[in-house]
C-alpha cells in the first residue's frame, strides 16, 4: 500500500475497486488502515451512508494476516429476525421447518478469516447478547445442534449511527460497543473532501462507458464538475456514482454537459450543512467563508489549468494571496492540470467504488 502523502493516492482493494484520493482527510484514514490491518483487533468503522464503509473493511482484510482466507460479509439490516440465528449459528437438519439441510453460518464461515457486519447499530438487543458471548468465548453451537464449533475470526463492524447515542438510549449494550470499538476508523463524507470528485467522475466514466455501451464519452466540462463539486452529496460517493452512471446514458457525444445531469435540487451548496448549525454564530462564520474559499480556488484553478497568476488576475488578488489560500486549503497547483479523461482507444483501469 503506498504511502498517503498529498500526491494522489490509487490503493487497490481488488480487482475490481479502488480507493482514490487527494485529500488529507481520506489520507488520513489510509494510514489508520495501514496502522490496524495487522494488529489483529476489532475495527469499527462510522461514517455516513455511501462512504465506503465495505470497502475500508476489505482492504484491512486484505493488508490484514488473514488475507488468504475468507472475508465473509452480512448486512444486518437485510437478515429477517427470525433468521438471524440461523445466519449468525447455522442450523442442523431438522432444527425447525423448513430445515431439510445443514447450513453453516457465517461465524464459521469466517473461522481464520474476518467477518464484517454492516449496520451493527440495527442488531436487536437479543441478538448483540450472543454476539457478545461469541466474542467472549469464540465458541457456539449450530442451531439444533450439541457439540460447540470453535471460531477464530476478526471482527470489523460499520454503521452510520452514533452507536455511543444508541448506547444512552438503551438500545445498544455499553459492552458490545466497548468490545467493537477497539480501533474506530471515521469516514469523512464526500462534502468535506471535495477535491477528490473530479478523480472519482474520471473513475466512474472510465469504468461505467463502456459497461454502459458508451464508448465515446470520455470528457466532463468544466460546468458541469463545478456542478458536481458545488454540490453536498447527501448520498456520498455511492450517490455520485449514480448520477455519473444516469449522465452517461444521457449523453449523445462525448462530453458530459451540465444538461445531462439528474440532480436533486435541494441537495446544492446553497444550504448550510447540519453540523454548522449548532456551531456559534462566529465558528459557522469561519466554517462557510473556508468553504466559499475552497470551492471559489477549485474553480478558478481548474479553469486557469492551475496558473497562479491567472487566477491572481482574474480574482483580483495578489499572487502571494493566492499562495496563502492555497496552502491554507491543502492545494498543489500540480492538481489542477487539464482534466482529460481516457479516448476510447486507451485501456480503462479500475477507480474507486463505495458501498
Amino acid at each position: 500500500m503506498p504511502s498517503a502523502g498529498r500526491e494522489t493516492v490509487h490503493v487497490e482493494v481488488d480487482g475490481e475497486r479502488r480507493l482514490i484520493s487527494r485529500s488529507p482527510a481520506l489520507q488520513r484514514v489510509f494510514r489508520q488502515i495501514q496502522q490496524v490491518a495487522t494488529a489483529d483487533v476489532s475495527v469499527l468503522i462510522t461514517g455516513e451512508t455511501g462512504t465506503g464503509k465495505e470497502l475500508v473493511a476489505r482492504l484491512v482484510h486484505k493488508l490484514s494476516n488473514r488475507a488468504p482466507r475468507e472475508f465473509v460479509a452480512v448486512d444486518c439490516n437485510a437478515v429477517a429476525p427470525t433468521l438471524l440465528e440461523s445466519e449468525f449459528f447455522g442450523h442442523e437438519r431438522g432444527a425447525f421447518t423448513g430445515a431439510d439441510r445443514r447450513r453453516v453460518g457465517v461465524f464459521e464461515l469466517a473461522d481464520g478469516g474476518t467477518l464484517f457486519l454492516d449496520e451493527i447499530a440495527n442488531l436487536a438487543l437479543e441478538a448483540q447478547a450472543k454476539l457478545l458471548r461469541v466474542l467472549q468465548e469464540r465458541e457456539f453451537r449450530r442451531v439444533g445442534g450439541c457439540s460447540p464449533i470453535h471460531s477464530d475470526f476478526r471482527l470489523i463492524t460499520a454503521s452510520n449511527a452514533d452507536l455511543a447515542s444508541r448506547v444512552r438510549a438503551g438500545t445498544f449494550r455499553d459492552d458490545l460497543f466497548h468490545r467493537l470499538k477497539v480501533f474506530e476508523i471515521l469516514l469523512p463524507p464526500l462534502r468535506e473532501r471535495r477535491e477528490d470528485i473530479p478523480l472519482l467522475v474520471s473513475y466512474f466514466i472510465d469504468r461505467k462507458r463502456l459497461t454502459l455501451k458508451r464508448p465515446g464519452v470520455f470528457r466532463v466540462s468544466h460546468e458541469a464538475l463545478d456542478l458536481l463539486v458545488a454540490r453536498d452529496w447527501p448520498g456520498n460517493v455511492r450517490e455520485l456514482e449514480n448520477v455519473i452512471e444516469r449522465a452517461i446514458v444521457e449523453c449523445p457525444g462525448e462530453m458530459i454537459e451540465a444538461a445531462h445531469l439528474v440532480l436533486d435540487a435541494h441537495c446544492g451548496s446553497g444550504r448550510l450543512p447540519a453540523e454548522d448549525m449548532g456551531l456559534p454564530f462566529r465558528a459557522a462564520r469561519r466554517r462557510a467563508l473556508g468553504m466559499f474559499e475552497s470551492l471559489y480556488l477549485l474553480s478558478l484553478l481548474r479553469r486557469c489549468q492551475g496558473s497562479i497568476k491567472k487566477v491572481a488576475l482574474h480574482a483580483g488578488i495578489t499572487t502571494k494571496h493566492v499562495r496563502t489560500l492555497m496552502k491554507r486549503h491543502g492545494l498543489s497547483r500540480r492538481d489542477f492540470r487539464p482534466l482529460r479523461l481516457r479516448s476510447p482507444r486507451a485501456p480503462v483501469t479500475s477507480g474507486s467504488q463505495p458501498r
